[in-house]
C-alpha cells in the first residue's frame, strides 16, 4: 500500500524487523574478523535485501526536509561516480575500488538505511525487545574480545589452550590480528552510546524502576570493557577520546541535569571518575610518548629540517628539543598531518582514491619519498584526500543534520543517533578511516542515522 501523506506511518511486519535486527547483530558482532569475510558479505548483501521493502515503503517520505541527509549520502556515491569518470588520476586503480570498498559501502548503506526505518516503526514493548537485540549486537566486538583475552591468559592454566581463532594476536600478518583501529571504530561509538543511555536515564524526571537502574549497570559494564580493551590493546586514541566522551558526558549532565538530584550527582561522577582513572593513569604511566607530545609535533611540522618523514622510518628519526629521539607515532603523525593538509589544499577535489591516496600523492610531489607510506593517519584528512572537499561535505554535513534532527527523537534512538554520531566525528580525526572496514563502517553509521532521523519519534517519549 502507498503511503503518500507522510504523516501516515507504514508498518513494518515485526517478523522482518526481528530479521533485520540479528543480521545486524551477527553483522556487527564479527565486522573486524577478517577471517569471517565471506561471513560478512553474506551478512551485508541478506541485510541489504531484507531493507528494500521498508525503504520502498517509506518513499513517500524522501522529499521532505528530514531527507537532506540521505540525499547528501546518495550525493557521496554519485560525486564518487563523477569523480571515477571524469576526474579520475589513476581509473584502473578507481575502478577497482568501486567494485570492491565503494559496493561494499553501498550495501551497508542500504542494509543500514532500511534497519533505521524498521526501528522507527516499533513501538511500545517490541521497540524495548529491538533495542535488546541491537545493544547485544553492539557489544558483542568488547564481548568477543573479552573471551579472546580470557582464553589467551588462562586458557593453558585451565587445561583448554584456544585454537588460534580465539587467541588475541599482536602479529599483523597473521590472518586472525585485528587492527587498533578497528577496534576503536567499532568499540567506541557504544561506550559512547552507553553514556548517552545513562544520561537519559539519569536525567528522566520520574523515580527510576529496577529494571533501568539494571540496564544503567550493564551500560557501565560496557564502559568499563571497553576502557579495559583500549587499556589491552596501549591504543591511545581510543584512551584518549573515551577520556573526552567522558568528560563531554559529565559536563552536560552536571549542567542540565534535575537540580534535585545532588546525591545520585555525586555518586555517579565518583563512579564515572572511578572507573576513567582506573585505566587512565596506568596508560599515562606506560606511554611516555604523552609527555613529549608537544616537542615532537613541533619536530614534525619542521617537514624541511627534518625530511624523514618521507622515509617511513627507514632512514631513522630526528632527537627532539630534550635531546631524544621523537616518539614514532608523535612524529609521523604531526608531519604527515601538516604534508595531508597541504596536499589536500592543492587538490581540493581529491585523488580519487579511498586508501593510499596520500602515499600517490606525495611520491607525486616528492619521487624520493618510501613506498612505503599508506595514509596520512588522520581520519578527516585522508577522506578529504581521497574523495575531495565535495565527498567530505556530504558526510561530515550529513552527520551535523542527523545529530541536530535527533533531538526529536525517543530514546534510544535519539542516544544511538547523538552520541554515537559525535564518537565518530571524534574518533575520524586520528583513527584511519581509508580502509575498506573502517569506511564502510562509517558510512554504516551515517546511513543508519538517515533511516533512525527521517521522522519526527519525539511523540514516543
Amino acid at each position: 500500500m502507498a503511503h503518500s501523506n507522510p504523516n501516515s506511518f507504514p508498518t513494518i511486519p515485526s517478523t522482518l524487523i526481528w530479521a533485520q535486527c540479528i543480521a545486524f547483530t551477527l553483522l556487527y558482532g564479527i565486522w573486524a574478523l577478517y577471517e569471517l569475510l565471506y561471513f560478512r558479505r553474506i551478512l551485508l548483501i541478506s541485510g541489504a535485501v531484507l531493507a528494500l521493502y521498508p525503504i520502498y515503503q517509506y518513499r513517500a517520505f524522501y522529499l521532505q526536509k528530514r531527507a537532506l541527509p540521505l540525499w547528501l549520502m546518495i550525493a557521496l556515491f554519485l560525486w564518487a561516480l563523477f569523480h571515477l569518470m571524469f576526474l579520475a588520476q589513476d581509473y584502473p586503480a578507481q575502478l577497482m575500488e568501486l567494485k570492491r570498498i565503494w559496493k561494499y559501502a553501498g550495501f551497508g548503506a542500504v542494509f543500514a538505511l532500511g534497519l533505521g526505518l524498521s526501528l522507527s516503526s516499533v513501538k511500545g514493548r517490541d521497540k524495548n525487545v529491538c533495542w535488546a537485540i541491537i545493544y547485544f549486537g553492539l557489544c558483542l566486538p568488547v564481548l568477543i574480545y573479552l573471551l579472546k583475552y580470557v582464553l589467551t591468559t588462562f586458557g593453558a592454566t585451565w587445561g583448554i589452550p584456544p585454537p588460534a581463532f580465539l587467541r588475541i594476536n599482536f602479529d599483523g600478518n597473521s590472518a586472525y590480528y585485528v587492527p587498533k583501529t578497528d577496534y576503536i571504530a567499532f568499540c567506541l561509538p557504544v561506550l559512547a552510546l552507553s553514556l548517552g543511555q545513562i544520561y537519559h536515564l539519569m536525567t528522566i524526571n520520574i523515580r527510576l524502576r529496577a529494571t533501568q537502574y539494571f540496564a544503567m549497570l550493564i551500560y557501565f559494564a560496557l564502559i568499563g570493557a571497553t576502557l579495559f580493551l583500549f587499556f589491552i590493546q596501549n591504543t591511545k586514541n581510543g584512551i584518549a577520546y573515551a577520556a573526552a566522551l567522558i568528560t563531554l558526558f559529565l559536563a552536560l549532565f552536571f549542567l542540565t541535569s534535575p537540580l534535585g538530584r545532588f546525591r545520585q550527582k555525586t555518586l555517579l561522577m565518583l563512579l564515572v571518575i572511578t572507573i576513567t582513572s582506573g585505566f587512565l593513569y596506568p596508560h599515562l604511566q606506560k606511554n611516555d610518548s604523552w609527555s613529549t607530545l608537544i616537542a615532537d609535533t613541533k619536530v614534525g611540522f619542521a617537514l624541511e629540517q627534518y625530511p624523514q618523514w618521507k622515509f617511513a622510518g627507514e632512514q631513522g628519526y630526528p632527537n627532539n628539543e630534550f635531546g631524544k629521539m621523537v616518539s614514532v607515532t608523535n612524529y609521523e603523525r604531526a608531519s604527515w598531518f601538516k604534508v595531508g593538509v597541504q596536499l589536500a589544499a592543492e587538490q581540493p577535489l581529491g585523488y580519487g582514491l579511498v586508501e593510499d591516496s596520500f602515499k600517490r600523492m606525495v611520491k607525486a610531489k616528492w619521487p624520493e619519498a618510501s613506498p612505503n607510506l599508506s595514509h596520512s593517519h588522520s581520519g578527516w584528512l585522508d577522506l578529504i584526500l581521497g574523495v575531495g572537499l565535495p565527498g567530505f561535505l556530504c558526510i561530515f554535513l550529513a552527520i551535523v543534520l542527523n545529530m541536530m534532527q535527533s533531538a526529536r527523537l525517543a530514546c534510544p534512538w535519539k542516544s544511538l543517533v547523538w552520541w554515537a554520531l559525535i564518537a565518530n566525528l571524534m574518533l575520524w580525526v586520528t583513527t584511519e578511516v581509508a580502509a575498506t572496514v573502517s569506511f564502510s563502517a562509517l558510512i554504516f553509521w551515517t546511513s543508519w542515522a538517515c533511516g533512525l532521523t527521517l521522522k519526527d519519534l519525539s511523540e514516543e517519549k
